[in-house]
């Protein structure tokens, strides 16, 4: 398992690492050639797509934040001399296959912003510009009538809408949130209330928080670990958020996911060392968050004694009705 600080150069090795792992635990499975081929095709094909969202995740925080120097770091996560030409080929391969256009348009501020000046973005970017408002203008009529009377004719001056080629930009739907999902909470841990329980996020009707929807505590383990999964509100994985683990009287943060853990089930861990009540655990951004707290080592019959446990949590974006 990895401890919480993962520099660049670490993340290169552990990326090369854990492919190699895909790549070895293909082969003992199955020894024919063409399966083997398959199989590597695979891996190369959903590695290169969690790549992909992730990089669409920073696109995303930038666009929140306008913190370039955090998107940089988070961006160096990838292992990669040039984060830039990721962006630009992640835009490019956004823009090509018709994605969203909100979120092409996003990954191009964002590439524009790390100094790429490719001319294919500033096209796609005039392609896409949303039309002006149509506006009216009033036209009275100089034929007087028995009674003067001033008529108006509406006339709407519209622009025209250039398109992209290859694919249109997509048309944006508007549907309503999901529903707030239940929390599934373990309840061994009411053992430990109230040194162990949740801070739930103070929001309002109409608001967009992160929601701890689920959390798991395994007994005697083998690891000390938090582990951590955070997802969006369709349930899929939200790349690029940012992971807030108090501890010793400071936060410590860090993004989710870890590149080298994007193949389990969790995508981020973080090493514990203290006892129960030691650590709280939320989301950071701009948006509020529910925080679970006093998570930390020792069992129900020895809460007092660094006996390795484990606390799985989910929290997801969650709009308030």
């Amino acid at each position: 398992m990895n401890s919480p600080g993962v520099g660049t150069s670490h993340a290169r090795v552990l990326i090369a690492a854990a492919s190699a792992l895909v790549l070895v635990l293909g082969l003992t499975v199955v020894s024919c050639a063409s399966p083997v081929q398959e199989t590597a095709t695979e891996n190369a094909v959903l590695m290169e797509y969690l790549r992909e969202q992730y990089v669409v995740g920073v696109s995303e925080f930038y666009a929140g934040s306008g913190d370039l120097q955090q998107a940089r770091e988070r961006l160096a996560a990838l292992g990669e001399e040039e984060p830039e030409s990721v962006v630009v080929e992640v835009t490019r391969n956004y823009a090509e296959r018709g994605e969203d256009v909100e979120e092409t348009r996003r990954l191009i501020d964002l590439a524009q912003a790390l100094g790429a000046d490719d001319a294919f973005m500033q096209e796609y970017m005039i392609a896409t510009a949303p039309s002006p408002t149509p506006t009216n203008t009033r036209v009275p009529t100089s034929t007087p009538t028995e009674s003067p009377t001033a008529t108006a004719t509406n006339t709407a001056v519209l622009t025209a809408t250039n398109t992209w080629v290859p694919a249109p930009p997509a048309t944006p739907t508007s549907a309503p949130p999901p529903p707030v999902a239940p929390r599934e909470w373990d309840r061994r841990l009411d053992y430990f209330w109230p040194t162990v329980g949740i801070a739930e996020a103070q929001v309002g009707s109409g608001q967009w928080y992160w929601r701890l929807i689920r959390t798991k505590w395994q007994e005697e383990s083998g690891n000390h670990h938090i582990y951590v999964e955070v997802l969006d509100e369709n349930g899929n994985r939200s790349f690029g958020q940012t992971i807030v683990i108090e501890y010793g009287g400071s936060p410590h943060q860090d993004t989710y996911p870890m590149p080298d853990k994007l193949g389990e089930e969790y995508a981020y861990n973080f090493v514990m060392q203290g006892l129960l009540g030691s650590y709280s655990v939320s989301i950071g951004g701009t948006d509020p968050s529910d925080k679970i707290y006093g998570v930390g080592l020792g069992t129900r019959q020895e809460p007092y004694r660094t006996h390795h446990t484990c606390f799985f949590l989910t929290f997801q974006r969650t709009y308030q009705p």
